[in-house]
């Protein structure tokens, strides 16, 4: 017990971080009197990190022994649905060593194989500057990465509907997807309806019993808590997964962009307050939700997120568009992820003015969509936008498994056009002309006559 004290002293003297303190005191206590329930309760160690990721960072070193057959989203705590955690032991030794000699405390530890790297997140001393010893750790020959533990923000918001506005589950919802007829999305489906093509889904929860997922959610991670039913509560997730794949269910419920896309529910982000949309992921989280995507075979990844750029982030996402994978993300002026990754397909809302040359757009405002317990709601902000580009590149795919990201960005940009509105010019990416241009023949003009 002494020795167990002892080792996490330094941290119990944090300043300002009571919440942390007793966390690790739990934690400290329960493994004394249960060493078997180590593992379980260092959930409380990762809590911290999403209280405060002030004082954590990121440290990676290579990691190449042929031996070690793991999932890449894998953790020592099996929150992907994997068990298996293996790790070098030359990696090992080097981040015991670098432990050691900076004096940082574990809180987590990862294999990333798609990377060749042992990722681990670790707590810095009291009284030091994350960024002096960052750099010291940038230029020690046994560190691949070193970086800050970063935190992502989601990019919506529920939109406040009043009750004659407000659509319930069985209602007729068609004629409220103002957004899916400015994209001319119905017609769009008589070419195309993302058959097969499966979207990692990287955010919340999901509430996979939804009506209108059902069938659509191929498999699902959490890399964030054990809290099953609060994967099912999660709004903003359910939100983006509404928008791109709701079930075309005739003159009920709505219909999503890519209503017959496979969703790959990766739950890298929590929550902020229940019944509203905030929520937040951070670096340890986001990395492992990339990884696994690639293992589940995704062919979009849809990040409807932004924050500061990020190494081992990109460097993932860098692997995963190697291999052919579509990423979709918010674009930013500033350097940031993901949308300051080249290759990535950068959104803005079809709202927005001053918009980056070569960003899509798509609606983002008010836009009908899914909310856990069988309910529908309106949703704004550039994840909803973000969402519905990712649909379109979905249907796309399924019309050309082989268009790679510049491609697609040709098609969507040669298929954007603009219309004045009462607050401007707005600017859209039209699906069915997209899909159309791959189509010899294909008349948008007429398939949309006979939608209405």
């Amino acid at each position: 017990m002494s020795a167990l004290v002892s080792k996490f002293t330094p941290l119990l003297r944090y300043p300002n971080w009571p919440a942390l303190t007793a966390l690790l005191l739990t934690f400290v206590l329960m493994v004394a009197a249960n060493p078997a329930r180590a593992s379980a309760n260092s959930d409380a160690l990762l809590a911290a990190t999403r209280s405060d990721d002030s004082r954590f960072i990121v440290l990676a070193v290579a990691n190449d022994s042929v031996t070690a057959m793991v999932r890449t989203g894998g953790t020592p705590r099996a929150y992907g649905g994997g068990s298996d955690y293996a790790v070098s032991d030359a990696a090992r030794r080097s981040l015991r060593a670098l432990a050691a000699q900076y004096r940082l405390q574990s809180v987590a530890a990862w294999p990333i194989a798609l990377l060749h790297m042992q990722c681990a997140v670790f707590a810095i001393p009291e009284g030091a500057v994350r960024a002096q010893l960052l750099a010291q750790l940038q230029s020690d020959r046994r560190v691949s990465l070193a970086e800050p533990l970063n935190t992502y923000a989601l990019q919506s918001a529920a939109a406040p509907a009043t009750a004659a506005e407000a659509p319930a589950a069985g209602d007729t919802n068609a004629e409220l997807q103002a957004g899916n007829e400015r994209m001319s999305i119905g017609a769009a489906h008589r070419l195309a309806t993302g058959r097969g093509i499966r979207i990692a889904l990287v955010d919340t929860g999901i509430d996979s019993s939804h009506p209108d997922l059902r069938g659509r959610i191929e498999a699902q991670r959490n890399f964030v808590d054990r809290d099953q039913q609060q994967f099912q509560r999660d709004r903003h997730g359910t939100a983006v997964a509404g928008v791109l794949a709701a079930n075309a269910g005739g003159s009920k419920g709505m219909v999503g962009v890519a209503p017959e896309a496979q969703l790959l529910a990766l739950k890298a982000c929590w929550q902020l307050e229940q019944g509203r949309d905030e929520a937040r992921c951070n670096s340890f989280t986001l990395a492992q939700a990339l990884a696994s995507a690639v293992d589940l075979h995704a062919q979009i990844i849809n990040l409807s997120l932004t924050g500061p750029p990020d190494p081992l982030l990109a460097a993932l996402a860098q692997q995963a568009m190697r291999k052919g994978i579509v990423i979709v993300g918010p674009g930013a002026t500033a350097p940031s992820f993901p949308g300051g990754i080249a290759q990535v397909l950068s959104v803005a809302r079809s709202e927005d003015r001053d918009v980056a040359a070569g960003m899509l757009q798509a609606p983002g405002r008010d836009v009908l969509t899914l909310v856990p317990g069988g309910q529908y709601g309106f949703s704004s902000g550039s994840s909803i936008s973000t969402a519905e580009i990712s649909g379109v590149a979905a249907l796309l795919l399924s019309r050309d498994a082989r268009l790679d990201a510049a491609h697609l960005q040709r098609l969507l940009q040669d298929a954007s056009d603009s219309r004045d509105t009462s607050s401007g010019p707005n600017r859209s990416v039209n699906a069915c002309h997209a899909v159309a241009s791959l189509m010899a023949g294909a008349d948008c003009g007429a398939l949309t006559a006979q939608t209405h």
